[in-house]
């Protein structure tokens, strides 16, 4: 079983990861590492380059939406690993989150922080898979 205890709780913070120690996370870096603890790709070192290239304000709702397109595929239901977005704590409203067992997700919550909940209420039935 794949543990995500010490997730929960971070802070949000655009570019923080979950590994840094910093107790801060952005929601790409927390989705990513969820799905390398599963063993699934892990997108984040291919992206890394746009935490240099732009600032917070320069990643929006739009850049979200064009990850979804162009690496992943819309799937009928959710399953562990899956990624939906959901509205978040950052300044674009967008954010993304992760399928962690067959009803959970690991997301950063309306209070800024990860959270767990069931993914039934925040996925609006929309997930993709990316790998």
């Amino acid at each position: 079983m794949t543990v995500f205890n010490d997730l929960i709780g971070l802070e949000y913070k655009w570019g923080a990861h979950p590994l840094d120690s910093s107790g801060f996370t952005d929601c790409f870096a927390l989705v990513m590492e969820a799905r390398r603890r599963m063993g699934l790709r892990d997108f984040y070192p291919d992206f890394k380059w746009v935490y240099e290239a732009y600032g917070h304000e320069g990643v929006g709702g739009r850049q979200i939406l064009r990850w979804f397109w162009d690496h992943g595929q819309r799937i009928d239901g959710a399953r562990e690993g899956a990624v939906f977005r959901t509205m978040g704590a950052n300044a674009t409203g967008l954010a993304l989150a992760v399928v962690i067992d067959s009803d959970s997700a690991l997301l950063i919550g309306p209070s800024g922080r990860v959270i767990a909940l069931p993914f039934a209420k925040v996925a609006g039935g929309r997930f993709y898979w990316a790998d």
